[in-house]
């Protein structure tokens, strides 16, 4: 006996998307602002909301993610050290391919941040009931928004490489058949 077969649901468009990714984006960066400054006894409460919304949003990404299929922007990256050598490579030689498509690093940045923050928000839930992982939590809380800040200095670093005149208007030239240059 055969299992009918259920045709698989559409996956939302590239709009719907990248809708969900800004949302994401506005939940766990504003989550994670409000949690930072309202650690202490006073606002522990926002705190804690703050954190759990932050911890959902993380949750809802990584499911999506993980679901998600090949080409979708909501696919999980899979990091390439060899992509990021390659590209590192193009840069440091003025090459103009290396301002073309996105940059291996965002990929890394993005498994990176995924990775930091599901852990500082985890920690941050194992406090509430372990009062001795408090200072692990807040330490880890500190590192998360370092690189937070890291990240929005390398999206900016990034824009401003595209913006580079004399990068932008390099490109490879292919050698010809005989391996010369014209």
């Amino acid at each position: 006996m055969t299992t009918p077969s259920f045709p698989r649901p559409a996956f939302p468009s590239k709009r719907a998307q990248m809708g969900f990714l800004f949302l994401f984006h506005a939940l766990v960066s504003g989550g994670f602002v409000v949690a930072y400054l309202t650690g202490d006894e006073d606002t522990y409460i926002m705190h804690q909301v703050a954190g759990y919304s932050v911890l959902g949003a993380l949750a809802l990404r990584l499911l999506a993610g993980v679901f998600a299929p090949e080409g979708s922007p909501l696919r999980i990256p899979r990091p390439s050290r060899a992509a990021l050598a390659q590209w590192l490579g193009w840069l440091m030689r003025g090459d103009g391919r290396a301002l073309r498509g996105r940059s291996p690093v965002l990929a890394w940045m993005a498994v990176l941040l995924l990775g930091a923050l599901t852990t500082v928000t985890v920690s941050g839930v194992a406090a509430d009931s372990l009062s001795k992982l408090e200072n692990l939590h807040e330490a880890l809380s500190t590192l998360g928004l370092w690189l937070v800040v890291g990240h929005v200095a390398v999206l900016l670093g990034l824009h401003g490489l595209k913006r580079l005149p004399s990068l932008a208007s390099r490109s490879p030239v292919p050698p010809t058949h005989h391996g010369a240059h014209p």
